[in-house]
C-alpha cells in the first residue's frame, strides 16, 4: 500500500513538472520560428483631399508585405493637378498646382477573416508642390518645386471581396512640415483626406 501511494505521488509531481515545460517549449518554438505567415498586396487608390483650401483629386498606388495577416509594411504615392489662387512675384494670380507625396506605410489590420474589418495605419514620407500661372507654365518645373515632409495617420474599413482582392475606404489627416516657400495664398498644405483603395495579392 505504501509503495502504491508513493508511486501516485511521484506520478503527480512528474505531471506538474512536465506541463509547464511543455508550455515553455511551445512558446520558444513559436518565437524561434518568427512570423508564421507572410503575404503581400498591391494596387491602385483614389484620394480626395484638401490642399491650400481647394478640393483636389489624387491618383496613385501602393503595396506592402503582410505579416501574420495583421501587420503591413510597405509604401505608397499619390499625385494630381488642380487650379488654386497663388501669389507669384507679389501678384495674386490663378495658377495651376502640381501636388504629390508618398513614403513608408505601416498598418494594423484587425480581424482580417471577417467580411468587413477595420484598419489603422500611418504614412511617413515627403512630397513636392509647384504653382504656375495657367498661361505661362514652363516646360521644366523641377527646379521650382517646393519639398516638404508628411505624416498622415489613416483609419479605414476593408471588405474581403474574394481570396485575392480587398476593397477599402479610409479617412485621415495629412500633417505637412518643412515647406519653406510654397508660394500659396493659403500655404497650409495640411488637410483631411478620404480614399478608395483596391488591393490584390496574398492575404
Amino acid at each position: 500500500m505504501r509503495i502504491t501511494a508513493l508511486r501516485r505521488v511521484v506520478v503527480a509531481l512528474a505531471a506538474l513538472t512536465v506541463v509547464p515545460l511543455s508550455a515553455q517549449a511551445q512558446d520558444e518554438y513559436l518565437l524561434s520560428n518568427g512570423p508564421r505567415d507572410i503575404g503581400g498586396f498591391g494596387g491602385p487608390l483614389y484620394r480626395v483631399t484638401s490642399v491650400a483650401g481647394e478640393t483636389m483629386s489624387l491618383g496613385g498606388g501602393g503595396g506592402a508585405m503582410l505579416i501574420n495577416r495583421r501587420f503591413a509594411i510597405g509604401g505608397m504615392g499619390v499625385g494630381g493637378t488642380s487650379n488654386v489662387d497663388a501669389i507669384l512675384g507679389g501678384v495674386p494670380v490663378r495658377g495651376e498646382m502640381d501636388f504629390g507625396y508618398g513614403g513608408l506605410t505601416l498598418e494594423v489590420i484587425t480581424r482580417p477573416s471577417k467580411l468587413v474589418h477595420a484598419t489603422y495605419g500611418v504614412l511617413l514620407g515627403g512630397g513636392g508642390v509647384s504653382v504656375w500661372p495657367d498661361d505661362r507654365r514652363p516646360r521644366n518645373v523641377s527646379d521650382e518645386t517646393e519639398t516638404f515632409g508628411v505624416a498622415e495617420p489613416q483609419l479605414g474599413l476593408e471588405v474581403n471581396i474574394v481570396r485575392f482582392m480587398r476593397v477599402g475606404v479610409t479617412g485621415g489627416y495629412r500633417f505637412v512640415f518643412g515647406a519653406e516657400d510654397a508660394r500659396l495664398v493659403n500655404d497650409n498644405l495640411s488637410g483631411a483626406s478620404g480614399s478608395l483603395v483596391f488591393r490584390f495579392g496574398k492575404f
